[in-house]
């Protein structure tokens, strides 16, 4: 599946960000809850080809696992500016994959997708995340709210963290636009600066040269 990313990030890595949130999110007019809060246990290995290919095309390749179910993806690595980032992401669901070394035999066996080498590629760090998610719409447009409890890991090294994504679904993204300045003018939380995975990569590079 080939499309447009668009999310909207919030730092929560300060006392309650979660539940300050999630109470806006109640009290805010218009905005209706398309579903219930969702647990996913979520583990993403990103990986690079023997070249270095992807890290300096700016592309984020990964594979990952959500309760038991593997797809690969690559998306194109933008700054995040003022909470947002956009990017392009494309999909490739792994049927009948159990396991890592699994993943990697299906894309050995493509050698190439999306134009992208995927024969011989190599983890550079590990992503596992307790997320939280509900649908929401509000004023014509729908979106996905999720709350992340996760742990990088890299070089042998855990650091834990927390974060709040909105990703604009469908609709008027005006209006999801809208809605992410009201949310972050109640909550009083501050936008995050980078994603996941730049963080992930800035401290690979600084561990790497210790």
């Amino acid at each position: 599946m080939k499309h447009l990313e668009t999310e909207f990030k919030w730092d929560a890595n300060t006392p309650r960000a979660f539940v300050r949130m999630q109470r806006v999110l109640e009290r805010t007019e218009g905005v209706k809850h398309l579903s219930p809060l969702r647990q996913l246990t979520i583990c993403d290995v990103y990986l690079d080809n023997p070249a270095g290919d992807f890290s300096r095309g700016k592309i984020a390749f990964r594979v990952r696992c959500t309760d038991g179910v593997w797809e690969a993806t690559f998306k194109t690595r933008t700054a995040v500016c003022n909470g947002k980032a956009v990017r392009r992401e494309e999909t490739l669901p792994l049927v009948g994959v159990t396991n890592l070394a699994g993943a990697l035999r299906v894309l050995d066996g493509r050698k190439v997708w999306q134009g992208l080498a995927v024969q011989g590629l190599k983890p550079m760090f590990e992503i596992h995340n307790q997320r939280k998610t509900l649908d929401i719409s509000y004023a014509g447009a729908r979106a996905e709210m999720a709350f992340d409890s996760f742990e990088i890991r890299v070089l042998g090294r855990r650091v834990k963290m927390k974060e709040i994504e909105l990703e604009h679904k469908h609709g008027r993204l005006k209006s999801t636009e809208r809605l992410v300045q009201e949310l972050t003018q109640k909550s009083g939380l501050a936008y995050a600066k980078i994603s996941k995975v730049k963080t992930a990569t800035a401290l690979l590079a600084l561990w790497g040269r210790v």
